[in-house]
């Protein structure tokens, strides 16, 4: 699909399960793989976002799988800096960001996230506690000049209170409550070893 930008963050710590979360194997494939299968025909740009000098084997899987490689402008300071330089460097307006731990992407829901958005509003998942910023869409107008912003000041990091502040962006939440099972899958991050036995296992069809 033209005129379309996918951003891959995949410069976290991974500190929670002790792995690289974009080598994990499930079920046989790579995570950084599964994800690139589900966008590939989506989106006309790709972009992996890693950590300053990750020179490692996801930076070489990415480059094998045809990603442009972006560095985060700054260190240590959670997503947010990585999801800034990739709208920074998107060539389209409208950019689907999505975390390197997502094995199960539903290119269905993908698409009617890009549906809601039409170019016109950012899309959010909400859930009883919060907004989740690392399955969504951003528009770049709409997001590159305010984050760029919490940058310089310093004054709030969490992308999740960023977004819920500005409330004047125009933007779309969808309850999590009312997806149907396998959007929900979609939603699935890997962020411990029970998460990964989850994956692993027939809990997911």
């Amino acid at each position: 699909m033209e005129n379309k930008t996918a951003i891959i963050l995949a410069g976290g710590s991974n500190k929670r399960i002790n792995m690289l979360k974009p080598l994990i194997n499930v079920r046989g494939e790579k995570i950084l793989i599964r994800i690139n299968n589900s966008i590939k025909e989506i989106f006309s740009q790709i972009l992996l976002v890693v950590r300053k000098n990750q020179n490692d084997s996801i930076t070489k899987l990415g480059k094998d799988l045809g990603m442009e490689i972006i560095e985060d402008s700054e260190e240590n300071i959670g997503p947010l800096a990585a999801i800034y330089s990739g709208l920074k460097n998107s060539k389209n307006n409208e950019v689907f960001i999505i975390g390197s731990d997502y094995p199960f992407l539903s290119k269905d829901f993908i698409l009617f996230m890009l549906n809601l958005s039409k170019n016109k509003r950012s899309v959010f998942i909400k859930y009883d506690k919060g907004i989740n910023p690392l399955h969504a869409i951003y528009l770049k107008t709409q997001w590159e000049t305010v984050l760029r912003k919490y940058l310089q000041t310093k004054s709030i990091f969490s992308t999740n209170k960023i977004i819920q502040e500005n409330k004047n962006i125009s933007k779309k939440m969808i309850e999590y409550n009312n997806l149907k099972k396998s959007y929900k899958n979609s939603l699935f991050d890997i962020d411990t070893i029970e998460d990964l036995s989850k994956a692993n296992n027939k809990f997911f069809t």
